[in-house]
């Protein structure tokens, strides 16, 4: 194959060369498939001798870059030399400045939070110390000195409602504080359970006539009830859950509440009545206004008309007061927060749960023993159905109130 020049071999097709480039690693034992993809001119060289491709390596990877000599680490000085000592005293100054930086800042936001803390507490205090103040209440030019304590937003109108009529009506949700303003209104006024001038008495159908107007025992000895005992001796008479009393209490309290000033005592033969005292109050406590069972306050009983009727203008609505159930949850503000959330999506999907004021103080209770908002809520709402939780939307509830 050699007998040929260049120039013949390259007026020659490209399909000839390639043959002849083939028929010569054949001849040789060479492998001929690269010669399909070889260029015209290199077979040319490779069928000459000039060229063996079987010496080169095609699949070279190109050298790698020299790695640059990595600096020279920096010499150690000995120990115990003054470079040694100076090294020494550079990093303990550097160390301390850290540490005491790190020390001033942390001072400075502990004293931070400190001052938020006094401030939310100061806040509190004055909150607080403004619903305990001293309240003097002035009717009719007439001053009457309050005990000092958490007191309802409707104290005042409560106090001037009993000293202008002797007797008031309270009607509210449960658990609002209703029999415990009541007793505080008639501390005001100089009644106390301690002396027994203050009588409380809870309605239900299981209290009777003799309850209220007394009872004569088998041996003869008459029994004075709560109703005659107060409305005789001129005591303070908190008729709570008045709602729920048996129909036929009404006819004994329209004597209480109208102005003849008489009750009947049927079972006392020696006193078969008994005359008002001018000092007697009296203060009914209910959930509703008289007008009978709802699907909220079951039990409840339409009172009479007359009764109704008595107490028209002595009546004053007790809703929850917030910044009562403010200061009794203490510290723990988000808890407040959490129950008056729970209150207000419970009224706007008209779910009958009440979330009362003794649920704040209640709430504080397990606080402080260590029980967090969320596991207050979850033992709040045991009981509760799904529908209900959904409805509240129980789970942001507990995201937002941990």
């Amino acid at each position: 194959m050699s007998e040929y020049t260049y120039s013949e071999l390259d007026a020659m097709a490209h399909s000839n060369i390639k043959s002849l480039a083939m028929q010569k690693c054949k001849h040789e034992n060479k492998p001929t498939s690269w010669c399909q993809t070889t260029r015209k001119h290199k077979l040319i060289m490779f069928i000459l001798g000039k060229h063996n491709p079987f010496s080169e390596d095609k699949d070279t990877v190109p050298a790698p870059a020299p790695t640059p000599a990595p600096n020279p680490a920096p010499s150690t000085p000995p120990a115990g030399s003054l470079e040694d000592m100076l090294a020494e005293r550079v990093a303990d100054k550097i160390g301390d400045d850290i540490y005491k930086k790190n020390e001033e800042m942390r001072d400075a936001f502990i004293d931070e939070v400190k001052q938020s803390q006094e401030e939310v507490g100061k806040m509190i205090d004055q909150k607080v110390s403004h619903l305990q103040r001293p309240i003097v209440v002035k009717i009719n030019d007439v001053e009457t000195k309050v005990p000092e304590g958490l007191k309802h937003k409707q104290f005042t109108r409560v106090l001037k409602t009993l000293k202008t009529f002797k007797r008031v009506w309270l009607c509210g949700p449960s658990g609002t504080g209703k029999s415990h303003l009541v007793e505080q209104c008639a501390e005001a006024l100089g009644f106390k359970a301690e002396n027994n001038t203050y009588q409380y008495l809870k309605g239900s159908a299981g209290v009777t006539e003799a309850h209220m107007t007394g009872r004569m025992t088998f041996d003869g000895t008459f029994i004075d009830g709560v109703v005659s005992n107060t409305f005789r001796d001129g005591k303070f008479l908190c008729l709570d859950e008045f709602d729920a009393f048996d129909a036929n209490a009404g006819l004994i309290f329209n004597s209480v509440f109208d102005n003849q000033g008489i009750i009947s005592t049927p079972n006392d033969k020696d006193n078969p009545h008994v005359m008002k005292h001018e000092n007697f109050h009296v203060a009914v406590c209910s959930n509703t206004w008289g007008d009978g069972t709802d699907f909220e306050f079951a039990g409840r009983g339409q009172l009479d008309l007359a009764t109704l009727d008595r107490l028209q203008l002595q009546k004053v609505y007790v809703d929850y007061d917030k910044n009562i159930e403010r200061a009794l949850v203490g510290d723990f503000s988000e808890l407040a927060e959490m129950f008056w959330s729970l209150r207000a999506k419970c009224d706007e999907n008209h779910i009958n749960r009440t979330i009362s004021t003794r649920c704040f103080l209640d709430g504080q209770k397990w606080r402080l023993a260590g029980d967090s908002n969320r596991q207050i809520l979850d033992t709040f709402t045991k009981n509760w159905t799904k529908e209900e939780l959904d409805k509240v939307d129980i789970k942001s509830i507990k995201r937002e109130y941990k």
